[in-house]
């Protein structure tokens, strides 16, 4: 009784495969879940203390700093820039009366000017006057290169830029301390040097960065980290890496986070917006590590990007993950960085990288992964093929086959004439293409009826998509296995999904080995599990007797065989009482129902076929069968046989790992994803991802569907009503997750003109905007507003009305605000042209060509600036030229020299004296801290948006005054 009990307990029913299958799903999406959205604890105040760090003055420094906006264009900056400098100058006169001996040098760069061309495609060239902090603590093996950490400490001209990138730059601060700490004095100083970067300027085309490229102390280090913020809040996640070997650094941290999928993603293309890393590797030539907080986006670049809206806990995560990568490479002595030669960083492998669950890290090459899945993609296709060999060589292969059974039972029989082996083979095909199917149609759906529903409901459409695939996958399963009951369908459900994972596996190693990219390794383990569990449904069969055919001999021991070796299984024809088979067994049940024969397989017993006469059978049955209760209702008698708990081995292997790494790219990806509908990107690609992800994370325990409770589904399937209403019908946006709104004004100045001409613009998603516009900003009532697509954030609407005029500039007369001079003709050479610039309350301009018209040989000088550096090659024709600079006064201008490049067919020389080009020059206004004075129109907005929705700077300027006019070229 005792052992019918626990057979029943957890052989493959339907009560343990339900509450394992449960269990299983909710304790790993619980877990993922909490690594996803709950930063890890503070470190105890040993180990801060261990670090000789300061965290509540970081926390300090970080309110201190987010006071207000702080974009380069700001007057905020210089402060903020001055509080960064005064900090630095306290903590290493603290350490060093401490007792700290060690050589730092801090660099205080208001001397860097550099002219450099943007991408080739834009036509641009930016002129840079930088305003960068460099701390540089030596090291004790001067014959090794430092290590640059690097954080830019401006913030775009909306947004209070706590996670971008206040928490960087307060880690670096700390940083400073631990690494002059007095624990580092004497032999204890560390090996390596440190080079700490606050650059300027990053939010404005990573100008900061570019300015520290021609610094002569940036070719001194050859490996970084860099920290950034995409998001406001969470953990800070390693985004992308040069390589193998400098990733192993970030694995001493004791709290990893990251997986090679967001590096993928900026190597496709499909992350759009760029950090210092890219200057770090294109010109410098390093290698090195890109770490940043990336959800939620919401808060990206808007006031909610705040301290509020952080947490210490999320501080100390990108904190102490950079102090023990820190650690890492700076105690790093060998000579893999500094190599002579062309390339003196030395190169790297390709890396694949991910976590566990937070706690454990993984990192090793690219070829490692191409390696393991060429073996894993031929090893276990030899292995099947062997296995099936053999099973059917020993006649005990039963998937395709329908042997049938000699003798045959009575024509009035209902007894199966049989083996069934082919029932079940098409179930899970024709299973995952209805689910999918369906799956696939609702992210069709919903990107139709309620394209933004992502936005702040992310966990409800992946409810929806998971609920929809399961219900119609467990309909067809249970459904199936209800009208021809087979035990082998879990078999077959694993065999058919290992060539499914055989197929993607080979996928997966075309990538890796064309494209490069590593982020299918996910589907090793996925492919690891369902190719174990389903070499275990082939092993099972060895269980089973032999199959049986017509014309045999005796073997003995109860089995009879043919000609050719194999066995048979004969219906019993002994009389029973059927009152045997309708009730479950007890203790008065016999072991064997029956008269005189003993008698298994569900009335079947074991006989001789043809002349050789009966074989007696043995007394005792075979171990693994115990009475007509161990097969499964309706299945074949045969399956009596199997083994009981293989299932429990099967669903160890397929589940729980696999799950996992779906389960936290889900996750990954949709936070990444979900609120990019905002940028105006293509919301479908958004939900056909979440949806094949969920697909992904159900898939591995579609083998056991056909044994999950009924009762358990229609739950499932009641959410999945509940998910579907919910997601097509709710509204998007809430306090939590606002839309972004895009603000900028145009401003024409005339001379003469008193106010100029204003025009006020706000982008957005075009389902909203117009809305917004019309019912919820008191200046474009009653005005005439247009709507069109934004010519620059391509799938957002732009809508314009006149809007208040600004006035940045308080006290001064609109015709003075920005001054273009055009450069006298006798002062230019031969095709040369130049106009002098300057604005109040303003240092960025921009030069743009209008028309056909193009120029080169860019040049810039200005007042008392020294000499300028080029960062690359000049590039091709330019069509735009930006300009910064790191003075407020009026009198600095910049003086902008162009060569106008002819038109084809025409040479130098052939145009008229009075020839030259139409300009438009346009200066930019970025200070958002006083906008009821400066920019009204920006403060109205502000303060008239429905709670749903934020405001986010559009472009550089917040304002943009235009002068339009021809300046003709020099003779």
């Amino acid at each position: 009784m005792a052992r019918s009990t626990l057979l029943r307990a957890l052989s493959f029913r339907t009560t343990p495969v339900t509450l394992l299958t449960l269990i299983t799903y909710l304790s790993i999406s619980f877990a993922l879940l909490w690594v996803h959205l709950v930063p890890p604890n503070v470190a105890s105040n040993a180990e801060l203390a261990a670090w000789d760090i300061d965290l509540p003055q970081a926390w300090a420094d970080l309110q201190e700093i987010t006071k207000e906006y702080r974009p380069y264009n700001a007057r905020r900056n210089d402060e903020v820039r001055e509080y960064l400098l005064a900090q630095i100058q306290a903590i290493l006169k603290r350490n060093k009366d401490r007792g700290y001996d060690g050589s730092v040098e801090v660099i205080d760069d208001l001397e860097t000017n550099v002219l450099f061309p943007g991408e080739a495609k834009d036509g641009l060239t930016v002129y840079y006057e930088g305003t960068n902090i460099i701390v540089h603590v030596h090291g004790s093996n001067p014959e090794l290169s430092p290590v640059l950490i690097n954080a830019h400490y401006d913030s775009v001209s909306t947004g209070y830029g706590a996670t971008d990138d206040g928490k960087a730059v307060v880690s670096v601060l700390q940083v400073i301390n631990a690494f002059t700490s007095p624990k580092r004095a004497g032999d204890k100083q560390i090996k390596r040097g440190l080079i700490a970067l606050l650059n300027n300027g990053e939010e404005d085309y990573l100008n900061g960065a570019r300015a520290y490229a021609v610094h002569p102390i940036a070719n001194r280090s050859h490996t970084f980290l860099n920290l950034e913020g995409a998001g406001a809040g969470g953990r800070a996640t390693l985004f992308r890496s040069t390589d193998t070997e400098v990733t192993r650094f970030y694995k001493q941290s004791k709290r990893p986070f990251g997986m090679i999928i967001s590096g993928d993603g900026f190597k496709r293309g499909l992350v759009k917006s760029q950090t210092d890393y890219k200057v770090f590797v294109e010109n410098l030539g390093m290698r090195g590590l890109d770490v940043a907080f990336w959800q939620p986006r919401s808060r990206y670049h808007t006031e909610d990007d705040d301290v509020r809206h952080t947490s210490r806990e999320s501080l100390w995560h990108m904190l102490g993950s950079s102090l023990e990568t820190i650690e890492a490479m700076t105690s790093d002595t060998s000579k893999q960085f500094d190599r002579e030669g062309e390339n003196p960083a030395g190169t790297g492998s390709d890396a694949v990288w991910f976590d566990f669950l937070g706690r454990v890290f993984a990192v090793f090459k690219l070829h490692t992964l191409f390696a393991l899945t060429i073996t894993l993609i031929v090893v276990p296709f030899v292995v099947f093929a062997f296995t099936i060999y053999g099973l059917a060589a020993a006649s005990k292969l039963y998937y395709f086959s329908n042997t049938p059974l000699h003798p045959a039972p009575p024509p009035n029989s209902s007894k199966p004439t049989t083996t069934r082996g082919w029932r079940g083979l098409f179930r899970f095909p024709v299973a995952f293409v209805v689910a999918s199917g369906a799956t696939i149609g609702l992210a069709y759906l919903l990107e139709k009826i309620n394209p933004m529903i992502a936005y702040s409901h992310q966990l409800s459409v992946y409810a929806m998509f998971i609920s929809a695939w399961w219900s119609l996958l467990w309909f067809v399963m249970r459904g199936a296995d209800a009208i021809r009951p087979t035990a082998l369908g879990r078999g077959y459900a694993f065999l058919e999904q290992w060539l499914f994972w055989w197929a993607v596996m080979i996928f997966v190693a075309i990538t890796i080995n064309v494209q490069k990219l590593g982020s299918g390794y996910f589907v090793m383990f996925i492919y690891a599990g369902i190719t174990l569990s389903a070499w275990i449904s082939l092993l099972e069969l060895a269980a089973l007797p032999k199959k049986q055919y017509p014309g045999t001999t005796a073997l003995g021991n109860g089995y009879t065989s043919d000609h050719d070796g194999h066995s048979i299984i004969a219906p019993s024809d002994a009389p029973h009482d059927a009152s045997d088979d309708d009730h479950d067994p007890d203790e008065s049940t016999p072991l064997f129902r029956g008269r005189d024969r003993p008698r298994t397989f569900h009335g079947y017993t074991r006989t001789n076929i043809g002349t050789t006469p009966m074989h007696t059978p043995s007394p005792s049955p075979p171990p693994s069968i115990t009475s007509e209760s161990d097969i499964y209702p309706g299945e074949q008698p045969w399956s009596s046989h199997l083994p009981p708990y293989t299932w429990l081995l099967q669903h160890l292997l397929s589940l729980p790992i696999p799950t996992i790494f779906t389960g936290s790219i889900m996750l990954f990806v949709s936070s990444a994803l979900s609120q990019t509908g905002a940028d105006g990107s293509n919301m479908l690609t958004v939900y056909l991802s979440m949806a094949i992800l969920s697909i992904i994370f159900l898939l591995p325990a579609t083998p056991f569907f056909h044994r999950i409770s009924h009762k358990l589904t229609i739950i499932i399937f009641a959410a999945f009503i509940i998910t579907l209403i919910f997601n097509l019908r709710a509204f998007p946006f809430n306090r939590s997750d606002r839309l972004k709104v895009y603000f900028q004004q145009s401003w024409t100045l005339t001379p003469g003109d008193d106010q100029g001409k204003a025009a006020t613009h706000l982008v957005a998603h075009p389902d909203f905007i117009e809305k917004i516009v019309r019912d919820y900003i008191p200046s474009a009532r009653n005005q005439l507003i247009t709507a069109a697509e934004d010519p620059v954030r391509k799938g957002l609407t732009r809508v314009t009305w006149p809007g208040i005029p600004p006035n940045p500039a308080p006290e001064t007369k609109i015709g003075e605000v920005m001054q273009v001079e055009v450069v006298p003709r006798k002062e230019l050479g031969v095709g040369m042209m130049g106009v002098k610039v300057t604005a109040r309350e303003s240092r960025a301009c921009r030069i743009d060509v209008l028309g056909e018209g193009k120029v080169g040989n860019v040049t810039v000088a200005r007042g008392g600036a020294e000499g300028v550096k080029w960062l690359g090659d000049p590039g091709g024709p330019v069509k735009q030229v930006r300009l910064w600079r790191r003075s407020w006064e009026v009198e600095d201008k910049w003086d902008v020299r162009m060569r106008v490049v002819e038109p084809e067919n025409e040479g130098e020389g052939s145009k008229s004296e009075t020839a030259g080009l139409k300009l438009k020059v346009t200066c930019l206004w970025s200070d958002a801290n006083h906008v009821e004075f400066a920019i009204p129109a920006l403060n109205e907005v502000m303060k008239f948006l429905p709670e749903w929705a934020v405001v986010s700077k559009l472009s550089d300027g917040l304002v943009e005054g235009e002068w339009v006019g021809e300046v003709p070229m020099g003779v």
